[in-house]
């Protein structure tokens, strides 16, 4: 979907770094790169944020190794900066496009204790996983569809959508990522089904949906480039100060 929603600047920007990799293709770097941590493992805390029920960001003191919020400030600072050397703004772009389609899944803004849903043991259709695999996979799975296809059905957009789902930061973000943790906990069984998935699909829907837009409008907005606003740069500022 951000594929489709990029302007030519952007398009042509991302073929100098990416060059022949489209955004999903570099979206799956992150996770391939798990395999090597005693190279990448600095990165593995990026891909979440843990938040405890009732607070905020920022009622916390945040983890010296950073989190998903933090990494998409100082990732997209790096692909902004054109001094940088190209390979270090390849990294970060990777790392961008994969982290901000983390941060639109619910269980990646996630509870401590459970590892974001990671040691809640569930049956999906009496298969066993976790409530993390079944936020992550089995819900796009159980469609049906190729994610070309898919993406295809989704990436439909009013004018009023994209207007409001571009507003706001990445702490922003997250937040509506943290408020649906009632509809994912409501699991009422150990092995979960047509109800849940009926339950869960206008929410996951809509974050695929406002992952892709977001994705595509920060990116716009990174290789046009436009000025930061005064929110983001006191955001900023907090987070150095929150750390």
């Amino acid at each position: 979907m951000a594929e489709r929603n990029i302007d030519s600047k952007t398009k042509k920007a991302l073929q100098d770094l990416l060059a022949t990799d489209d955004l999903a293709r570099a979206s799956t770097w992150a996770d391939e790169i798990r395999s090597e941590p005693k190279v990448y493992g600095y990165s593995f805390p990026w891909h979440y944020v843990s938040i405890p029920t009732g607070k905020s960001y920022f009622d916390q003191k945040r983890v010296k190794e950073g989190d998903v919020i933090e990494a998409l400030f100082r990732l997209e600072d790096v692909i902004r900066d054109t001094k940088q050397p190209k390979e270090e703004r390849i990294k970060a772009l990777r790392f961008y496009i994969h982290f901000l389609g983390d941060l639109h899944q619910p269980l990646h803004v996630g509870l401590a204790d459970d590892l974001g849903g990671n040691r809640v043991k569930l049956g999906w259709f009496k298969r066993d996983t976790n409530l993390h695999a079944i936020w992550d996979e089995d819900l796009i799975k159980f469609e049906e569809l190729s994610y070309t296809e898919y993406s295809t059905w989704l990436n439909k957009f009013s004018d009023d959508e994209r207007k409001e789902w571009v507003k706001g930061t990445y702490v922003d973000w997250a937040k509506e990522s943290q408020d649906l943790r009632g509809l994912v906990y409501d699991t009422k069984s150990e092995n979960l089904s047509y109800e849940y998935h009926y339950a869960a699909k206008k929410t996951y829907e809509e974050r695929l949906k406002k992952g892709g837009l977001r994705l595509a409008f920060m990116l716009n907005r990174i290789f046009k480039p436009a000025p930061l606003e005064k929110v983001e740069i006191e955001v900023r500022s907090k987070i150095k100060d929150n750390i």
